[in-house]
């Protein structure tokens, strides 16, 4: 699985798109961040970086995409 960045798949278009696109990086972001609690729990490292790492990764792209929305919604209005 490649890591999500704001320009690989990112949505082009529409504020619905982007909105969308955020959602689906939120919920992954929610999935490494229960996974890391539990390889804290269990005392398994390198599964926690794994998952803080994966969890930074969706939330940057996450945060590509709402500066994109953002930039979007006032070129419209």
């Amino acid at each position: 699985m490649s890591n999500p960045t704001s320009t690989q798949g990112a949505p082009h278009g529409t504020p619905d798109a982007c909105r969308e696109f955020i959602g689906e990086m939120l919920a992954m972001a929610c999935i490494q961040a229960e996974l890391g609690v539990t390889y804290a729990d269990i005392r398994d490292d390198a599964g926690l970086e794994y998952n803080v790492r994966r969890l930074v990764a969706y939330t940057r792209a996450a945060l590509g995409t709402l500066n994109d929305l953002r930039t979007t919604k006032e070129q419209r209005s």
